[in-house]
């Protein structure tokens, strides 16, 4: 017998199985359910409303003012108030200057340096003093300036205490007013007076 026939036939290899490769699980995503809404007690009061930047006050509206501003009208109107008082009380110079010297301040060094010639404000004082002694003409004869001022603070003083008690910014309310030119005006106006009562006093 040949050798061939004497071998055990070999068997044949198994497949390999194949790879399994593990894959990391998803994470599991628990849903939580939404808070309430919470509502306010129903016994809560409302916020109070914020106060109105607007005042009506002589038929219009006007803005209104901040603490420190009503305080400084109050302040100015005390004063102008003051004024007011001082020339009732005063007795008007019959040389058309030197009135406030009744209230023991000196005499005008203006006048002393400069033999005579009267600085700006020389005679303000004695035109309050006329003005407030209803002598209007008088007054304004003597320092038509002066009177013009007079004017103004009696128009002004009642104004004042009126922004104060009302919360009227006078400020905001004549801020689109052209003071360049007023305070221009005024200023040439005030020098014209000072020229006046240097030819009346150097006569």
């Amino acid at each position: 017998m040949s050798d061939e026939a004497g071998e055990a036939p070999v068997p044949a290899a198994a497949p390999a199985a194949p790879t399994v490769v593990a894959t990391p699980a998803a994470p599991t995503v628990v849903a939580t359910p939404a808070a309430p809404p919470v509502d306010a007690p129903p016994d809560a009061a409302p916020p109070p409303p914020r106060p109105s930047r607007e005042v009506v006050g002589l038929g219009r509206r006007w803005p209104r003012a901040l603490p420190f501003e009503r305080m400084f009208w109050l302040i100015a109107g005390l004063a102008a108030t003051i004024v007011l008082g001082l020339s009732v009380w005063l007795k008007p110079d019959a040389r058309g200057i030197g009135t406030h010297e009744q209230l023991g301040l000196p005499p005008c060094g203006f006048v002393q340096m400069f033999d005579g010639v009267p600085c700006p404000s020389c005679g303000f004082t004695t035109s309050f003093a006329l003005a407030a002694h209803a002598r209007p003409v008088d007054s304004f004869r003597n320092q038509p300036f002066g009177f013009a001022l007079f004017l103004l603070t009696v128009a002004g003083t009642p104004l004042t205490f009126w922004a104060a008690a009302r919360g009227v910014s006078l400020f905001e309310a004549t801020e689109r007013w052209p003071w360049g030119r007023i305070f221009c005006g005024f200023l040439g106006l005030w020098l014209l007076a000072w020229g006046y009562k240097w030819l009346v006093l150097m006569r």
